[in-house]
Formats: C-alpha cells, sequence, structure tokens
C-alpha cells in the first residue's frame, strides 16, 4: 500500500480526483497531515466519511518514530536514530538555536561516494529513501519533541542530488503552504559535487540553498579527499557554480574541512581567494574544524585564523562554523545510522 507521505499536493490531488474527490480535499488532507500530525484518515472530520474509508483502503499513513535519541552536553544538539520499514538505519539532528531552531535531515541509508572524513561514507550505501521518510524524519521530531523547526539542511546521510526526484519531492512537500510550510529560501542542500544534480535544481527552478563540500582546491588533492572530483574536476564544478549564482541570484556556501598537514597550507587558502575572483563566486566560506573520523585532525586555531585574515583582506565572507553536537557523534561528517 503507497504511503501518501510519499506525495506532492499536487499528485495527491491527482490520485483524489480519480477517486471521485475533489482537488481542494488535497490541501484538506495536507493540513491535517503535516499540520496536526493526523495518523489516520478517520480523524480528517471535514473529509466526507465515503472518501475517508476509500483513503483508509487505497493509502497508508506511516509516519517515523525515533527509535533512540542522544542529548548534547550543552543541550543545543540532540541526535535521532531511526529504524526503517526494512530494519535498516538513519540518524537526523536537531538543533535549537536562538534564532530559530534547525533540523539536519538524512536522504540515503549510507552514501555512496566515500569522502574520506565522512563516516556516512565509510558505512557504504544501502538504499535512497523515499520522499516521506525524509520528511518523516521532521515530522517526527516535531511531534516528539514539541517544536517548530525554522530551518531544514539536506546535510544528514547520504548525497541528495544523487536522490534527486526523491529529494525533490520532500522540497516541495517542505514549503507547501498547507503543509510544513518552510520556504524553499530556508532550506539548504548540501552536495559534494554532484554536476548533474545542480543542472537538475536549475531546472527545476528550485529555490533552495546550495553548500557545496570542497575540501581542496587542488584535483589532485581533492581526488583523493572528496572522489566525485575525479568525476567532475574542479573547474567543472566552480563552473556549474558560477553559473547557479548568476541563474538563482543566490550566494552558495563552500564548505572546507580543515586537515592538519592536509588541505590546510597558505597555498590552498590563496588558490581558493584565486578561484572565487576567476568564477566571479557570491559565495560565503564555511571553515570547519575536522570531526573525530579516523585519525584525522583539525587544524590548529591559529591556521584558521590565519585562513580567515586571507579571505577578510580579499573581502571573502567567512565563517569557522560552530560545531554542535560533536560529542554524541552528531556534527558534521559523523552520521553513520549506528553501522
Amino acid at each position: 500500500m503507497e504511503n501518501i507521505l510519499d506525495l506532492t499536493k499536487e499528485e495527491l490531488g491527482e490520485f483524489l480526483i480519480k477517486q471521485g474527490g475533489k482537488k481542494f480535499n488535497a490541501a484538506q488532507i495536507f493540513n491535517w497531515l503535516y499540520k496536526k500530525k493526523a495518523g489516520s484518515f478517520e480523524e480528517m472530520s471535514n473529509l466526507s466519511a465515503g472518501l475517508r474509508e476509500k483513503l483508509t483502503n487505497l493509502l497508508a499513513i506511516s509516519f517515523l518514530n525515533s527509535e533512540k535519541r542522544s542529548v548534547s552536553s550543552k543541550g543545543d544538539a540532540i541526535k535521532f536514530l531511526f529504524k526503517l520499514e526494512d530494519k535498516k538505519k538513519i540518524e537526523s539532528v536537531l538543533m535549537l538555536q536562538p534564532y530559530g531552531n534547525t533540523f539536519c535531515v538524512s536522504t540515503q541509508v549510507g552514501c555512496a561516494y566515500g569522502c574520506s572524513m565522512c563516516a556516512t561514507g565509510k558505512a557504504g550505501f544501502k538504499r535512497n529513501l523515499e520522499p516521506g521518510e525524509i520528511t518523516g524524519q521532521l515530522l517526527a521530531v516535531e511531534k516528539e519533541q514539541g517544536v517548530k523547526v525554522n530551518n531544514i539542511v539536506f546535510m544528514g546521510m547520504g548525497e541528495p542530488l544523487a536522490n534527486y526526484d526523491n529529494f525533490k519531492k520532500a522540497v516541495l512537500i517542505f514549503s507547501d503552504p498547507d503543509g510544513i510550510n518552510i520556504n524553499q529560501r530556508r532550506q539548504t542542500v548540501s552536495t559534494c559535487g554532484v554536476v548533474p544534480g545542480i543542472d537538475n535544481l536549475l531546472k527545476d527552478g528550485l529555490r533552495v540553498n546550495l553548500s557545496v563540500s570542497l575540501h581542496s582546491t587542488f584535483d589532485s588533492l581533492r581526488d583523493k579527499l572528496v572522489p566525485v572530483n575525479k568525476k567532475y574536476k574542479i573547474a567543472v564544478l566552480l563552473k556549474k557554480l558560477q553559473e547557479y549564482c548568476r541563474v538563482t541570484k543566490l550566494h552558495i556556501s563552500l564548505e572546507y574541512v580543515m586537515i592538519a598537514g592536509v588541505n590546510d597550507g597558505t597555498g590552498e587558502a590563496d588558490n581558493l581567494i584565486k578561484l572565487i575572483n576567476k568564477y566571479c563566486l557570491d559565495t560565503k566560506v564555511n571553515l570547519i574544524p575536522v570531526n573525530p573520523v579516523d585519525a584525522l585532525l583539525s587544524s590548529g586555531e591559529t591556521t584558521i585564523k590565519m585562513w580567515q585574515k586571507k579571505l577578510e583582506n580579499a573581502k571573502i565572507v567567512n565563517t569557522s562554523r560552530i560545531e554542535r553536537g560533536a560529542d554524541i557523534l552528531a556534527a558534521c561528517g559523523q552520521l553513520a545510522g549506528e553501522a
């Protein structure tokens, strides 16, 4: 039986018409599912009894429930472990912030891209998540924690642009005003550099923020750190990012994990500035001390400040990201579904 949470409002409307319902019923049902968290069609009192009975026989409402929760020592991050119907596991993270809560959602079970600083990639790829499994993470967390999520980042397990169709549906469901109603401008998708996926974003006109994991400005090193670079070299990626900035008028984020003695030399910093200027990128650079994954060590504070000074002198907006939840393995690159 198909899960209704896998359907966009438009798809649900088309389905309802075939069942003798009305297209406006889709908005009513979205309100029940995503605002009131209704667990059955019988609760949807403004639908006719006949339609409720039909839907009960034709569609499932399969909400996720967290199996385990871990709270950071500062109380500003909560990691959730979900067991899916096929017994596979995923993790996601709620970050509690004064200016609005941010939820980090997973899009795949594992990841096929094998970035060296990422625990998810080391776990290997199992399968894509369905749209309802992506949006269901947020629904479960809002219901269980009694909180409202204001921002969504597709930065959990998996490469979102490698599960593009289901990711796109999740964006549309998240942003639907009759449902969760989180504007696409408050949703950020992270990619390791899957260029065809960025093309899809442009083609479909999604207005999400784009965050790209760069981690080196030289192909020889990025090939090792971010293996997708062997297929889509830095020049190809940056040219596509240039197009993304030009077409969408949105600024992008470049994520740069700082690994001591590996990618934190002055040559990297200088080349990063050169490339940003060459491709006229409207960007912010996020410098991220590498989190404990294998034996990788983070660059020291002195090195990070040196990078920041160089970027500031070049008038490039940058931050040294405050990582929440590292103590519960909930920070960047640490999610693995307890694999």
